[in-house]
C-alpha cells in the first residue's frame, strides 16, 4: 500500500494538520459491484496490488463514460434512425418480394430481425428517457439542497432503490436478453442462408441479398465490439496514463477545482544514500510549501512503496509527489490528472471535495 507511517520526531505536529489525519471509516455499505472489464482485468493479471485497483477503477470509469456517451442525444438519434432505416427496407423489400418463393425460411428471418430491431429501439428510447429524467431531478434537488450536505447525501442512499434505478434494472435484462436473442438468431439466418445455397440466390435473389447484408453488418459491428474491447484492455493493462489523459480531455465537472488542488501537502521525492539509515527505505519525502502556506511533515517511503500506482513509475529523485487527505501518494502530474476527472482517490475512493469516501 501507498499509505506510511511518518518520522516519529513529527508525531505530535500531525495533530495539527487536518490534511493528513487518518481517515474515518465511513459506516458499512453495500460494495460497488465492479465492471466486467475490470474483473476479466483482476483476473488475467492474477494481482491485487494498489496498482491492480487502479486499472479497475480506470476501467469503471471508462464504463461510465462510455455509457453516458452511448446514451447522449447524437448517438441515441443516429441508432434509433438507423435500427429504423433497417425496419423500413425490410417491410418495403417484404412487400415487393412478395411473390419470391425461397426454399428456406428467410422471409421469416428477416421478419424476426425487423422485430429484434423494433425492440432494440424502443428499449433504448426508455433508457434514454429514464437518463433524463433522472439527470433534472438530480439537478432539481441540487438546487433544493444546495449547501446541504447531509441531505444530499441521504437522497443518494435512496435512489439506489428508486423506481428509476429498478426500471434501469429492467431496461438492461431486456436488452441483455435481446443481445443473446440476436445473436443465437444470426446463427439460423447464417445457417438458413447457407443452406440455401445457390437455390435460394435464385428463387428469391432480393430476400438472398437482403438477408446477407443484414449478417455482414452484424458481423462488422461485433469485430469492431471485440477489437474497440480488446485496445481498452491493452491500454488498461500497458498505458494507463494514456486512458487517465483521456478520460481528463472528455471529462465533465465531476473532478475536482484548481483551489482543492491547490491545498494539497507537495512534496519532493529525495533518494536516501548509503550512509543515510539504509535500512529503513527507499527515499523521503520532503515537503514543500505550496500556495496555501502549509507545510506537511517528512515522510520515509520504503522500496516496494516508492513507486506510483497510477503510472507504475518508482519516484526518481527530485519527483514532486501529491499526497491526499487519505495519506495515499502518487506522482503529482499523474494525480491532477485524475483528480481534475474525478474527485476521489483512485486507490481508496476518498472524495477530496466532500471529504468522506464514496460508495
Amino acid at each position: 500500500m501507498s499509505t506510511q507511517t511518518t518520522a516519529a520526531s513529527s508525531a505530535e505536529s500531525e495533530s495539527h494538520a487536518p490534511l493528513l489525519l487518518p481517515r474515518q471509516e465511513p459506516p458499512s455499505s453495500p460494495p460497488v459491484r465492479p465492471t466486467s472489464l475490470a474483473v476479466l482485468l483482476g483476473r488475467a493479471t492474477g494481482r491485487r496490488g494498489p496498482s491492480m485497483l487502479v486499472r479497475e477503477t480506470a476501467a469503471r470509469e471508462l464504463e461510465e463514460r462510455r455509457a453516458d456517451w452511448g446514451y447522449s442525444k447524437p448517438v441515441v438519434v443516429l441508432d434509433i434512425l438507423w435500427n429504423t432505416a433497417f425496419v423500413v427496407v425490410s417491410i418495403v423489400m417484404l412487400i415487393l418480394t412478395v411473390n419470391e418463393r425461397p426454399n428456406m425460411p428467410v422471409r421469416l428471418w428477416i421478419c424476426g430481425y425487423t422485430l429484434q430491431c423494433i425492440v432494440h429501439v424502443v428499449l433504448v428510447w426508455l433508457e434514454y428517457r429514464r437518463r433524463n429524467t433522472t439527470r433534472v431531478r438530480v439537478d432539481e434537488s441540487q438546487q433544493a439542497t444546495e449547501g446541504g450536505y447531509a441531505d444530499s447525501e441521504e437522497e443518494d442512499v435512496s435512489d439506489r432503490g428508486s423506481p428509476s434505478s429498478s426500471r434501469s434494472n429492467i431496461t438492461k435484462r431486456c436488452e441483455s436478453v435481446n443481445t443473446m436473442a440476436s445473436f443465437l438468431w444470426w446463427i439460423v439466418g447464417f445457417y438458413w442462408v447457407v443452406s440455401g445455397g445457390e437455390v435460394l440466390s435464385q428463387r428469391a435473389p432480393h430476400l438472398y441479398w437482403l438477408a446477407v447484408v443484414f449478417l455482414a453488418f452484424d458481423v462488422f459491428f461485433a469485430i469492431f465490439c471485440v477489437v474497440l474491447a480488446c485496445l481498452i484492455g491493452i491500454a488498461l493493462c500497458c498505458c494507463l496514463p494514456c486512458i487517465i489523459a483521456i478520460l481528463y480531455a472528455v471529462a465533465g465537472q465531476e473532478g475536482a477545482s484548481e483551489a482543492d488542488l491547490s491545498i494539497l501537502p507537495k512534496y519532493r521525492f529525495q533518494v536516501m544514500g548509503n550512509q543515510e539509515k539504509p535500512n529503513v527505505g527507499a527515499g523521503k519525502m520532503v515537503p514543500i510549501e505550496t500556495s496555501s502556506a502549509y507545510l506537511a511533515n517528512e515522510r520515509i517511503l520504503l522500496h516496494e512503496d516508492a513507486e506510483c500506482c497510477i503510472c507504475l513509475c518508482p519516484y526518481d529523485d527530485g519527483a514532486e509527489l501529491h499526497t491526499l487527505p487519505c495519506n495515499h501518494h502518487f506522482h503529482s502530474t499523474c494525480i491532477v490528472k485524475w483528480l481534475k476527472m474525478n474527485a476521489t482517490c483512485p486507490l481508496c475512493k476518498y472524495n477530496i471535495v466532500k471529504g468522506n469516501e464514496q460508495v
